[in-house]
């Protein structure tokens, strides 16, 4: 069995322009196509609401809910651009966690020949605090592909 190319995918067109450009410079027929589902309290660090009021009036479990269904619709509108653009086979794939350490343990448990991911370019604040791409591309144990955005 070959090693899959892991196409990160978010909904993004940035996203969406890594997963067609890797496709077609990568020769693999084998890909898994992952999404994150970041959990509310993952997402807000600094969460005005607060924990207590984010557990007790649920919206913690509805923000969950929600990510979950949109972190599969998500995989699979990669796998398709992943098929379309010349990969035979794309698989896609959930996960719920941190995008960067989430990312970091799905290329480790599939063994994946590199990561792909495409990158944002929000300004000088994200610049200084990190970004997702930016921390995969440091501290995996594999090539990894960060494609800019056009």
């Amino acid at each position: 069995m070959t090693q899959p190319v892991l196409f990160c995918f978010d909904g993004s067109d940035g996203a969406a322009n890594a997963i067609r450009s890797a496709a077609s410079l990568l020769s693999s027929s084998e890909a898994i196509v992952l999404s994150v589902a970041v959990p509310a309290d993952g997402e807000f660090p600094f969460n005005p609401m607060g924990e207590i009021v984010g557990k007790l009036t649920k919206l913690y479990r509805e923000w969950g809910e929600y990510a979950a269904e949109l972190a599969v619709t998500q995989a699979q509108r990669g796998a398709q651009l992943a098929t379309e653009a010349g990969i035979t086979e794309a698989r896609p794939l959930t996960a719920t966690g941190k995008p960067a350490p989430t990312i970091l343990r799905v290329a480790d448990e599939n063994d994946a020949a590199i990561i792909v991911m495409g990158s944002r370019r929000y300004g000088p604040i994200t610049n200084l605090l990190g970004t997702v791409a930016s921390r995969v591309a440091h501290e995996a144990k594999r090539p990894v592909l960060v494609v800019p955005g056009q």
